[in-house]
């Protein structure tokens, strides 16, 4: 006969406390057929270097199949490295035209804000200077196609994006997206906001002659944060809203105008920086090619965003109709 158990004693066939019972996971490991948490953290990496669309009509077989294969190193870096050839040659059943447009769209209006930016900086620093290369008409020459073509390139993105600027506003104030509220009007508080801190600083540190070149340097660095808020503002909206008709068709046309005329704006600018630099010979900063060649290197720069981002816009919009 067997002596009874003692007090804490473990029945027959019970699992000893602490112990695992038989066919369950251990604490800390991965279940039989589960995903590890770093493998899920991987996939959702990898699939992320997709085109938007790509992961839309993809994502989800993807996921699966990594889940199956187990989510392991080689097979998320297999399926990382061919999102290189979805880029390039994205398949034309997965075109999204509309969202390219407005993706389009809100690059270029970053970069047309930046280059206009520029454009104004060198407008204060020549022209409103008397910096006119005497003996030579091509730097007011230079000048006289700037003034039109920033004009120009102005009043075309004005004209073509007021129509889809108040159509998303209007969107966002009858869903009650204050977000997006916000976003669309930042490109009247930005600039409300720059210049009022602008007439401060003015007053305060001021003198007769203006501001001093640290304070100068300041200044214009705030107004390309203003420029560049005021910018990001609607292209977030566009992204968040996502519209549709021919309001977005219609801005993405008067981007192409306004990116081609900021083009021809910026070559006055090069031609009238160059000009200056051989025949000024009034001003320091034109006798060093140090400054003058970054100036015009970020102008060539912010051209060259602005025109392809609304070149790519156009043909989308143009395809879409």
């Amino acid at each position: 006969m067997r002596s009874p158990a003692g007090p804490g004693a473990t029945p027959p066939g019970a699992t000893p406390p602490g112990a695992t019972p038989p066919g369950a996971t251990p604490p800390g490991a991965t279940p039989p057929g589960a995903t590890p948490p770093g493998a899920t953290l991987l996939s959702r990496a990898a699939l992320a270097l997709y085109p938007p669309s790509w992961r839309a009509r993809y994502g989800d077989e993807v996921r699966a199949l990594l889940d199956d294969s187990g989510g392991g190193l080689a097979a998320v870096a297999s399926i990382a490295w061919r999102a290189v050839p979805a880029w390039i040659c994205l398949p034309k059943h997965l075109h999204d035209r509309p969202g390219r447009m407005r993706s389009s769209l809100a690059t270029a209006l970053v970069a047309w804000s930046m280059l206009t930016g520029l454009g104004l900086v060198f407008a204060q620093l020549t022209q409103f200077q008397g910096f006119n290369a005497p003996g030579h008409p091509e730097v007011r020459l230079a000048y006289a196609v700037f003034d039109v073509s920033l004009f120009g390139s102005a009043l075309v993105a004005g004209v073509g994006g007021l129509p889809l600027w108040l159509l998303m506003l209007r969107r966002a104030w009858r869903e009650h997206r204050p977000r997006d509220t916000v976003y669309l009007l930042l490109p009247l508080i930005a600039p409300a906001a720059y210049l009022a801190a602008l007439i401060v600083t003015i007053r305060l540190v001021g003198g007769p002659q203006g501001v001093s070149p640290w304070w100068f340097l300041v200044v214009t660095l705030a107004g390309f944060a203003a420029a560049a808020t005021a910018a990001a503002g609607p292209g977030l909206a566009l992204r968040r809203l996502q519209p549709r008709g021919p309001a977005p068709r219609l801005a993405a046309g008067a981007a192409g105008l306004a990116a081609a005329a900021m083009a021809v704006a910026a070559a006055a600018i090069v031609v009238a920086v160059i000009g200056l630099c051989l025949w000024e010979q009034r001003f320091a900063g034109y006798h060093h090619g140090t400054v003058p060649g970054i100036y015009l290197a970020l102008v060539v720069l912010a051209a060259t965003v602005t025109t392809v981002s609304a070149a790519r816009g156009t043909r989308a919009a143009l395809a879409e109709s």
